[in-house]
């Protein structure tokens, strides 16, 4: 009888033994892990979410066995990747706002062309370029799209010259664009007139380099069958540079809307996945 007893509390030692050690190792893994999950809370809690991340990254890599600090920190890092994505949502949000604000603004000086039978998309265009008042002239007309894109097109109104190589010139310097992306020919009001079409970024700087010419520009078009060249006007010059300002203006829109509605979209999945595991972890306790 004594010997079974004696075994009852040998049993009994060794189980409270095993206890202790484990208490005490899951205790030692877990409270370093807990000091970086408190300095994470405290750098959310200082909206320093980059900050935060990385420190619940770093329990996971250094302390990888505590289970318990680790499920805490998940909990903190979706709520710091929330946070994140509204703040994103924010800044995008107000920086369309304010570009929005500026492009409105600069379009006043411009005229607004849409076909909407024929155009998903309209373009603008300097007034003093109109084609009506410019039915007989020799000139280079800008025109940018709703979506940033402009392009230079020159016109020609003369004898027959298939032009297709544009050469503008100021001073000692020069650019020349070959092939236009789109050509056609035409009689108005009883004169042959050429028109060649070039994009900005694709027209090897004619474009920027009239808008940044100091002294009068000088036009030279060839092609096939003749050559022609006519000095540019100062209010043509004038256009292209206003187009080429729209036209970086009205890429920075479109960059910040789609910048706004991606981080949007990252936060909807955020709130969605977020609901999920709220039901998921209800139905879990109800059963």
């Amino acid at each position: 009888m004594k010997n079974i007893n004696a075994m009852k509390k040998l049993h009994l030692l060794l189980l409270l033994t095993a206890t202790f050690t484990l208490f005490s190792c899951e205790k030692s893994i877990e409270e370093p892990a807990r000091l970086l999950l408190a300095e994470a809370q405290e750098l959310y809690a200082a909206d320093e979410y980059n900050s935060a991340r990385i420190l619940i990254d770093s329990i996971s890599m250094t302390y990888p066995k505590a289970y318990k600090t680790r499920r805490e920190a998940e909990i903190l890092r979706r709520e710091v990747m929330l946070k994140e994505k509204q703040r994103d949502v924010e800044y995008f949000t107000g920086m369309y706002d304010m570009l929005v604000e500026r492009r409105d603004s600069l379009v006043t000086g411009f005229t607004f062309n849409k076909d909407a039978q024929y155009q998903d998309m309209g373009y603008y265009t300097v007034p003093s370029q109109a084609i009506a008042l410019n039915p007989f002239n020799s000139f280079l007309r800008a025109s940018v799209k709703e979506n940033g894109d402009a392009y230079l097109a020159s016109y020609y109104r003369g004898a027959k010259i298939s032009h297709k190589t544009l050469k503008v010139s100021s001073g000692e310097s020069f650019v020349i664009c070959e092939n236009p992306f789109s050509s056609r020919s035409y009689w108005y009001l009883g004169v042959y007139n050429e028109r060649r079409d070039y994009r900005y970024g694709a027209d090897d700087g004619v474009m920027d380099f009239i808008a940044s010419a100091t002294d009068p520009v000088k036009v030279n078009i060839s092609g096939e069958q003749g050559k022609y060249e006519y000095m540019l006007r100062d209010d043509d010059a004038k256009a292209i540079k206003r187009v080429i300002e729209l036209s970086n203006l009205l890429k920075m829109v479109e960059e910040a809307r789609s910048m706004r509605d991606e981080a949007q979209r990252s936060l909807d999945f955020l709130i969605k996945s977020q609901q999920r595991s709220q039901e998921n972890a209800t139905e879990a306790s109800v059963q």
